[in-house]
Order: C-alpha cells, then sequence, then structure tokens
C-alpha cells in the first residue's frame, strides 16, 4: 500500500509594514512622493503592503504604478455609500 506524505497546509505570508493610503485624511496630510521615498529608502520593499483608496484619479493610479515598480504590495479599497431602498 502506498503512503504519500502530506503537505503542510499553505499560509500567506503576512507583511511586515502595512499602511493605509485610503483614508482621506493621510492623503491631505502627507505627499505621495514622501510616501515613495519612505519606501525607497525601506530595507525589504516586498514586505511593504499599501492599501489605496480610488485609482480612478490620474494620481492615485500614477502612485499604484510607483509603488509596485518598487515591489509593494498594493490593494486598492472602494467603499459604497449606504443604499436606498
Amino acid at each position: 500500500m502506498p503512503t504519500t506524505d502530506r503537505l503542510p497546509p499553505k499560509t500567506f505570508r503576512s507583511s511586515s509594514v502595512v499602511i493605509d493610503w485610503s483614508k482621506e485624511k493621510m492623503q491631505q496630510k502627507f505627499d505621495p512622493q514622501s510616501l515613495v521615498a519612505w519606501v525607497q529608502s525601506f530595507p525589504s520593499r516586498d514586505d511593504v503592503h499599501v492599501y489605496l483608496g480610488n485609482v480612478s484619479f490620474t494620481g492615485q493610479r500614477i502612485l499604484m504604478r510607483q509603488l509596485q515598480a518598487l515591489g509593494c504590495t498594493v490593494t486598492c479599497r472602494q467603499y459604497r455609500g449606504k443604499m436606498r431602498i
């Protein structure tokens, strides 16, 4: 009877640094280029996960591409308003 080795369950690697840039206060308080400069100075850029808000705006889309080019994980959040019945 052949034996099969059991593989350990797959685990997802979590990022060591998570930045929520989707909040309006963050976007008003800090310049996006300062975020890019900080990520460039971070030793392991692939450990940085940035949450962006609506990327339909040209500035947010450029920021998303810059962060991805640096090796960051970028997730876009979309907020929905209240539904009216």
